[in-house]
């Protein structure tokens, strides 16, 4: 079975020309400590990488379930314990291997705001170890990205500089990666061939260009304090008094664990 995916992905790469689509899937289980000071605070998600011949696209998968919501349901009419429950990660990063450029493109509330970075942030160290992972033969490289440093493991065979969340650079598709820390550590579960190709659908246009700092700043000011956000916006959730204040203590309290990013620094 391995054989016959890596023949077709040989096959189609060699004949995909310069659309705008996505031609395969890799899935991944992120698995982090959302509190730095306590070890049982392990969270987990499921993230989904999207590979073309020259970019690709990764979000969570509660993320796309969030994207979908958004158009059926009235979030005025939801509790925010439920809106926000969906995923902790709420952007899209896309990446273009040609111009060297990654995009991280994220709805803050109404805000609709992406910021750009080099792609290659990483200076890799390929190792010679060696060793198989998920029916692949897998190599492993060390670097240090954002205040952490990492171990990577990717996979030659699949010709792809690429991996979740911002990690590229790599010659194969990364198919297990954490920090030092046990932080943060992202593994393969999934890789397919899309039976229908997916459209690139990069538009964002309407999304304003800012900095990583101004952009982190946003989402920390709105995940301190949502409710308020919202009804200084105008929104009105028909809560008793006693709910909003039961859901302010909620969700402040949630605020105060979540304090180990998966970025502790950055330039800018």
């Amino acid at each position: 079975m391995r054989k016959i995916i890596l023949l077709a992905l040989l096959m189609s790469l060699g004949h995909l020309q310069a659309q705008e689509t996505y031609s395969y899937k890799a899935t991944y289980r992120l698995e982090y400590q959302e509190n730095s000071t306590d070890s049982t605070s392990i969270k987990s998600e499921i993230g989904v990488l999207y590979l073309g011949k020259d970019h690709s696209r990764y979000s969570s998968m509660g993320k796309a379930i969030k994207d979908s919501l958004d158009n059926m349901e009235n979030p005025e009419t939801m509790r925010m314990d439920d809106y926000n429950q969906l995923t902790d990660f709420k952007y899209k990063i896309f990446k273009n291997y040609q111009e060297n450029e990654l995009i991280l493109a994220e709805k803050v509330f109404q805000y609709e705001l992406k910021y750009k970075q080099d792609l290659n942030q990483i200076a890799w160290e390929i190792q010679p170890e060696n060793k198989e992972m998920s029916g692949f033969s897998v190599q492993k490289a060390t670097g240090t990205f954002a205040g952490r440093n990492y171990i990577a493991w990717f996979a030659p065979e699949l010709p792809f500089p690429d991996g979740p969340y911002k990690f590229s650079g790599l010659p194969g598709l990364i198919l297990k990666i954490s920090d030092l820390q046990g932080h943060y550590e992202f593994r393969l579960i999934g890789f397919q061939e899309l039976g229908k190709p997916v459209d690139k659908l990069l538009n964002l246009d309407g999304y304003k260009t800012i900095s990583q700092h101004e952009l982190d700043k946003v989402r920390d000011e709105y995940n301190r304090d949502p409710i308020g956000t919202m009804q200084r916006a105008g929104i009105r959730f028909g809560w008793s008094e006693e709910d909003r204040a039961k859901q302010k203590k909620e969700l402040t309290e949630k605020y105060k664990t979540r304090n180990n990013p998966i970025e502790l620094d950055h330039a800018e």
